[in-house]
């Protein structure tokens, strides 16, 4: 492919150690890259920016050039706008996952992180980027006026099955039905709105749908220190803690602060230190499941047992494989 081939002409020129680099933003989203790259990395940020910010001048002077490599990029342009799924594109473009550097650089990831073609997360790609992607829809389907949801977001560019359209739109912050999308409506209804029948109990919502309402009330990033004081019911703050970063609603926007996911702000990149994901840690390093004793004798902050136990059994990255004992969830066959 002629596009790929011009594409090759600037990347196949990357030393190892540029590569070494790179990696901190081709792979952003994988750890095993820090991992990999931390060894070989330049003394300084300085340096660091200065060959990637040389490198994406390369990239994106080779896509304003007239020639393949441009038509390419402005076709795939005009076919995400303004979101698609992200298994979908690479379906369609298979060449999009072939390596433009050695060993196993695929093409998509130099376009997305220095080429500034489109933005690839949480498993949708879109042009220019997440944020404005959410932005439209929630514009759209504001005022439906009695129309259906999957007819206004047509309208409005969207070029999605509806299953597509339902998961999108529950990643936009809200639920609705594949029945309820060909629906004529007036407004759809915010995740927040309905509970699901999971977390339902005689005592009313679950101690996360209640941040998640206040949270939706104040706007804005709260800390775990501002939200407990202010809930209905009292709850303790390790447990609560390790709920909230189990839950996929909350990203944690700073050191114990908590904000909605749909908010689409950056998640803070410091370490997370729930019980819950040193237990990962500990399992990781263990090679091998943990009882839940024996995890809670290596935690550097006290828990209860139950306690313990319940932030657990909430976090999708362990699964129970003996009784109170613990090991890290296989990733399911591609």
């Amino acid at each position: 492919m002629e596009a790929l081939a011009e594409l090759k002409a600037v990347t196949g020129a990357v030393t190892y150690g540029e590569l070494a680099t790179l990696r901190r933003r081709l792979w952003a989203d994988e750890g095993a890259a820090y991992r990999w790259s931390g060894q070989y990395l330049p003394a300084t940020a300085e340096q660091r920016q200065e060959i990637e910010a040389a490198f994406s001048g390369r990239v994106r002077r080779a896509i304003a050039r007239d020639g393949p490599l441009r038509a390419w990029c402005d076709r795939l342009r005009a076919e995400i706008v303004p979101v698609v799924p992200f298994d979908r594109l690479l379906a369609d473009h298979p060449e999009l996952d072939y390596p433009v550097i050695t060993p196993n650089v695929a093409a998509w990831r130099v376009l997305a992180h220095f080429g500034g073609i489109f933005e690839v997360a949480d498993g949708w790609v879109a042009v220019p980027d997440l944020p404005s992607a959410v932005t439209a829809t929630r514009s759209a389907v504001q005022e439906l006026g009695g129309r259906t949801p999957a007819g206004v977001l047509a309208a409005a560019g969207f070029t999605m099955t509806d299953t597509e359209l339902v998961a999108w739109l529950g990643r936009c912050g809200y639920r609705v039905s594949p029945v309820e999308l060909r629906q004529p409506r007036h407004t759809l209804h915010r995740v927040k709105d309905r509970i699901s029948p999971a977390k339902r109990s005689s005592r009313g919502p679950s101690a996360t749908d209640l941040v998640a309402d206040l949270l939706e009330r104040q706007g804005a990033p709260l800390h775990l220190d501002e939200i407990l004081p202010r809930l209905s019911r009292r709850f303790s703050r390790g447990p609560l803690y390790n709920r909230l970063n189990a839950d996929g609603r909350f990203i944690r926007a700073a050191p114990s602060t908590f904000a909605l996911a749909s908010w689409d702000i950056e998640p803070y990149p410091g370490p997370n230190r729930s019980s819950a994901n040193q237990a990962a840690r500990l399992i990781e390093a263990q090679g091998g499941p943990l009882h839940l004793d024996e995890i809670r004798a290596r935690l550097d902050k006290p828990i209860t047992r139950e306690g313990l136990r319940n932030a657990l059994n909430a976090n999708d990255r362990l699964v129970r494989v003996a009784p109170s004992t613990y090991d890290l969830k296989q990733p399911g066959p591609a």
